[in-house]
């Protein structure tokens, strides 16, 4: 068990911008875990930060100063007499701030503190339910209505730690709690909400199946306990645990994460450091669209194995892209265990390349909207791992594998342009036709049939060409 979780829990326990991600400069990050970073000003920051003390987790709040272009070692925030404190928030224009304290059983409960007085309270009995764990206060508003989400796993929820909400009156006064919902929660953990007014979107983290690994980074647009369905942000994700993303302002935040480049000890991947982050939104010129967006090509985006849907002669698939690179990307370990050599394409190549998808997709969608006739032009391949006309229409579910997600994409925003004629999709399915000699068509080979990089990079489709038609 990582260090995060059991401080959070108990003993027992797409956007259309570039993305650039970096290891929190400074002397923040240690060898134990640092969570929940906290930027309140242009100088001031506070993380929760968590150590191992005779054998029992234990953590703390700390503050940071911006200097000399780094954040500085934290200082001690003395916040009362609690065995452990943990996941401040200071909600702009209000009297308090708020955090969770657990006792030495990791029973944890959300207080908060006045200014002025300096008094620390807990919450009411209705936030406070005994026997249950409840912890990471999330104040905002939605409008004129003020509302606190936070994490519990008291009784009522879908299993695990779920979501929830208390509506604020006018009064102060925290009305019964709600869960959050079905589109939010699930059997798995669902952690550290983050409501971003700019883009009404609830940013939380699950562990729930179907990510890239340990807790991924999910959106959800919507209020209270009505939500569309979550998206997973895999441009944030990796295959270990990310959590706490919070927003500093429309552009930059903070999240944590114990992927490659966290500090550590003895064991990789034990344990959780700050990581920043920043939005750089394109400039995007009528001119200069699919110029911008031609640099990128050819891409090529890359699929796992006789995928999407396995070992059926059909056409066409229900599956999308995106569906398909989550899959592959969570594959990683099984394929360096035969190839140790593929770390630098997972990461440059498929991950990469599909960050660099949503890039084009940006530029496309800027021309279509000024009446612009686009047409795209794509090409589906296969490895020799089969016979001609199965690769072929292995070929062309690849490429309807990336159309359904092109209709998906931002609220099926590319829907109405490709009904209208406007956006055209050229499809040209090569099957293995095309395919190096170096790859083996023995099934019996798996080494060089599947899990050679020769094979690797054979399994994809590749837009070849983006250009205005008349």
């Amino acid at each position: 068990m990582r260090i995060s979780i059991i401080l959070l829990f108990s003993p027992l326990l797409s956007f259309s911008q570039t993305l650039s991600i970096t290891h929190l400069q400074g002397n923040v990050n240690g060898f134990g875990s640092e969570l929940n970073f906290v930027q309140i000003d242009e100088n001031t920051a506070y993380y929760t930060s968590s150590t191992l003390e005779e054998e029992q987790y234990q953590s703390a709040i700390f503050s940071s100063q911006f200097k000399d272009g780094k954040w500085q070692k934290g200082k001690y925030i003395n916040l009362g007499d609690s065995y452990s404190t943990a996941n401040i928030q200071f909600p702009k224009n209000e009297p308090f701030f708020y955090f969770s304290t657990c006792d030495e059983k990791g029973n944890c409960k959300i207080v908060f503190r006045n200014y002025e007085k300096q008094i620390t309270e807990a919450l009411n009995t209705n936030i406070k339910l005994v026997n249950s764990t409840n912890t990471q206060p999330h104040l905002t508003n939605h409008k004129q209505q003020k509302v606190m989400y936070f994490v519990s796993d008291r009784k009522g929820g879908f299993g695990g730690m779920d979501i929830w909400l208390s509506i604020i009156d006018k009064q102060g006064n925290f009305g019964v709690p709600i869960n959050a919902g079905e589109m939010i929660n699930t059997p798995a953990d669902e952690i550290t909400p983050f409501f971003s007014k700019e883009e009404s979107l609830l940013y939380f983290s699950s562990n729930k199946k179907g990510g890239l690994g340990g807790f991924d980074i999910y959106k959800a647009e919507g209020k209270l306990n009505l939500w569309e369905k979550p998206i997973n942000a895999v441009q944030f994700n990796s295959k270990q645990d990310e959590m706490y993303l919070n927003f500093y302002d429309e552009t930059k935040g903070y999240f944590a994460s114990n992927r490659k480049g966290a500090l550590y000890n003895t064991e990789e991947f034990c344990c959780n450091d700050i990581f920043s982050f920043e939005l750089e939104k394109p400039e995007i010129e009528e001119v200069d669209n699919l110029l911008i967006a031609s640099k990128y090509l050819p891409l090529k985006l890359y699929f796992h194995n006789d995928e999407p849907d396995c070992c059926t002669m059909n056409v066409s698939t229900e599956k999308t892209y995106k569906e398909a690179y989550i899959s592959y990307f969570q594959m990683e370990d099984d394929y360096n265990k035969f190839s140790p050599n593929l770390s630098s394409f997972f990461q440059d190549s498929l991950k990469g390349n599909f960050n660099k998808l949503t890039l084009i997709f940006t530029h496309i969608l800027a021309d279509l909207k000024q009446g612009k006739k686009i047409q795209l032009q794509i090409k589906g391949y296969a490895s020799p791992l089969h016979k001609k006309q199965y690769n072929i229409n292995l070929s062309k579910r690849r490429i309807k594998s990336f159309l359904n997600y092109l209709n998906q994409y931002d609220n099926a925003e590319f829907t109405s342009f490709i009904s209208d004629g406007l956006f055209q999709i050229i499809e040209l399915p090569f099957g293995e036709s095309k395919a190096t000699k170096k790859v083996s068509d023995d099934p019996n080979n798996r080494l060089q049939s599947i899990y050679s990089l020769d094979a690797v990079l054979e399994r994809r489709i590749e837009i070849i060409d983006i250009k205005l038609v008349d």
